[in-house]
Order: structure tokens, then C-alpha cells, then sequence
């Protein structure tokens, strides 16, 4: 056996894709098994295929075999192929050897498209992590600013000794007594968070009538829409039984219609309920601008916005909330974009809620 079919011998059993270039010409001598498994090129990818670490893409001649072909050492060099199974991230390193004429240059292709992929969730979720800081310390220092200042308000008043009517003492605690309640919604949305990430999100199931729950849900909101500019509507109240924890379902439902108020952009908000074969479908719709795409998966998990392009201040919870309460009751969620314009989150119900918990 020569020495160079031993050397390919040896190569066929690395897990790592290898090709032997020739010094100069570029002709690829020799390619391991791992190489000629890959579904698409290393020595000849088509033009644009191949990004550098920013993303940009690379002119042939600074394609890895050629650069290798010339003799430049590529020690631990990142490229992003483009494949039509997705994006591979590779680290490339190569070596001439020019014990022999015409030299050959050994280039090995690592794959590291899931330690990229997991860097990145990592660094997502980071930045999730600081954008949530950020915002609780903002949704949790305003209540209680204007908690004190109303508390202080009051102590002025007392010691003044100026007496307040009781009229007068209802509607100066009505601002304490709100920015409290928020404070409590804030305080439930984290332990709710915490509760469902350790899979100890329970329901108190109760037999009720839907019908009766998405009337008290779109009563109470619609003047709050009317504030907005939205009209509230219950389109086909469905009249049937359902198992669930009302307290729960309520609570989604609530979630999806003041996201529907806050970025419906003051168009019509329509709930619709369906029932088919045991599931029921329950539907809030709006106009608003929607929500990309790329977006619609990832603003289900805790501490994501839709994007920076949506105003206001948000813990980016009420989503995951819905999301895991949906699969406590043994159902799922959907966000789709609705014909002309907007959002139609989808939840799906069975009317027999899972007499257990979920993993």
C-alpha cells in the first residue's frame, strides 16, 4: 500500500470532514468519507453561499480551499454555509505540507452548528434576562411612586389637621388602591412564571357555562377598548359545558384581550368560541400592525416582547401565562396573521380539562 492510500485510509475513519488540495491549482486530491457524505460542496460552493463571522458573504477567492490552495494557514476560522438544509457554521483549519512537489494542503472542516446555536440561545436569553430586569425595576418602582405620593399627600393633610369628607377620603385612595391592585398583578404574573417552570402550575377545575365567562370578559373590557378606539365584540357565544379552572382561563383570556386593547391600533377586537369534536377554539382577533413571522413562536416564552418597535413597557409574561395555561388544561396556542391586516391568537381547549398535571 503507497504511502498516500494509507493516509487516506486513516483519514475515512475521522468524523471530521477532510479534503487534501493541491498547492496552487486548488484541485482537491483526496476527500475522507465524512467529506463526500456532507449534502453540499466544500471545494467548489456556489457564489454566495459561503459568509464570513459578520455574515457577509465572500468573494470565491477567499473560499477556505482556495485560501488554503495558496498556502495561507487558517487556524480555527469560522464560515457559514448556506445549505438548503439551513445554515451550517464550520471552523476551519488547514496545513501545508511541502515534503513533496507539488505541496498539499490538509483542510479539516469542524461542524459546530449547535454549539452556535446554543451560544446564541444563551446570549437571547441573557438579553431577555437584562431586558426583564430592566423593565421589572420600571413596572415596579411607578405603582410605588405614586403610592407614596398619594400616602404622603395624606400625612401633609393629617398633619394640618385638615379633615377629609368621606367622599373626599374614597377619591384620594382610589390611586393608592389602584397602583396596589397593579403591584398584585405583578406580584401573580411572577409567581405564576415561577409556578409553571417548576411544573407546579395546578388547576381547580370546575364545571361552567363558556358562554356566561366570555360575556363577563368582553363586558369588562369594553370600554376600556372604547378608551382605546377599539369596538369590542363576542362573536358566537358559544352555550356549552366546559372542565376547566374558570379562574385560569379567565386570566388568558384577559391577557389576550388587553394585548389585543394595547396594539390593536384602535381597530375593531372581535372573541369568537367554536366547538369541534371536543376541542373548543377560543379566538381574539385584532388589526393592529401583527407580528412578524419569526416572531410568532418566540413571544410564547417568558420575558419576550414581539419587538422593540411596540411601545410601552412590558415584563413580556402575559404570553408565556397564556401559553402555559393552555397546556396545563391540556390544550395549545396559536398566533396567526389574520387577511388585511393583524392578529388572531388561537387557543384550543379540550372541553375535558387533563385530570393531570403537565410536564
Amino acid at each position: 500500500m503507497s504511502e498516500q492510500s494509507a493516509q487516506e485510509g486513516i483519514l475515512d475513519f475521522l468524523a471530521v470532514p477532510v479534503l487534501r488540495v493541491e498547492e496552487g491549482t486548488g484541485q482537491v486530491l483526496s476527500a475522507n468519507a465524512a467529506a463526500r457524505a456532507l449534502p453540499f460542496s466544500l471545494e467548489a460552493p456556489a457564489p454566495g453561499s459561503v459568509l464570513d463571522e459578520t455574515g457577509a458573504p465572500l468573494p470565491p477567492e477567499r473560499f477556505p480551499v482556495r485560501r488554503a490552495a495558496r498556502g495561507e494557514p487558517l487556524e480555527g476560522a469560522l464560515f457559514r454555509w448556506k445549505t438548503p438544509q439551513g445554515d451550517r457554521f464550520l471552523v476551519v483549519h488547514s496545513r501545508m505540507d511541502r515534503s513533496r512537489s507539488p505541496a498539499v494542503a490538509t483542510v479539516s472542516f469542524q461542524d459546530v452548528t449547535q454549539w452556535r446555536r446554543t451560544e446564541e440561545d444563551l446570549l437571547r436569553a441573557l438579553g431577555a434576562r437584562d431586558t426583564f430586569l430592566s423593565v421589572a425595576s420600571h413596572e415596579l418602582k411607578s405603582p410605588l411612586t405614586a403610592l407614596q405620593l398619594v400616602l404622603e399627600r395624606l400625612q401633609r393633610g393629617a398633619r394640618r389637621d385638615v379633615g377629609f369628607s368621606g367622599a373626599q377620603l374614597a377619591e384620594r385612595l382610589e390611586p393608592a388602591l389602584r397602583q396596589v391592585r397593579r403591584l398584585g398583578v405583578l406580584m401573580q404574573n411572577l409567581l405564576d412564571v415561577s409556578r409553571a417552570r417548576n411544573n407546579r402550575f395546578d388547576l381547580e377545575r370546575e364545571r361552567f357555562e363558556l358562554g356566561s365567562l366570555l360575556r363577563e370578559v368582553c363586558e369588562h373590557f369594553t370600554e376600556q377598548a372604547r378608551q382605546a378606539g377599539s369596538v369590542l365584540t363576542l362573536e358566537d357565544c358559544l352555550q356549552v359545558q366546559v372542565h376547566w379552572d374558570r379562574m385560569r382561563v379567565e386570566q388568558a383570556l384577559t391577557n389576550l384581550v388587553t394585548n389585543a386593547i394595547k396594539y390593536g391600533a384602535g381597530g375593531p377586537i372581535a372573541v369568537r368560541a367554536e366547538l369541534r369534536g371536543g376541542m373548543v377554539s377560543l379566538q381574539v382577533m385584532d388589526r393592529g400592525a401583527g407580528v412578524a413571522p419569526e416572531d410568532r413562536e418566540r413571544i410564547f416564552n417568558p420575558f419576550e416582547r414581539a419587538s422593540s418597535g411596540h411601545r410601552g413597557v412590558s415584563l413580556g409574561l402575559g404570553l408565556y401565562i397564556v401559553r402555559e395555561i393552555t397546556r396545563a388544561h391540556g390544550g395549545s396556542v396559536e398566533l396567526t396573521a389574520r387577511d388585511g391586516g393583524g392578529s388572531c391568537f388561537t387557543l384550543r381547549l379540550p372541553t375535558e380539562a387533563a385530570q393531570e398535571g403537565y410536564e
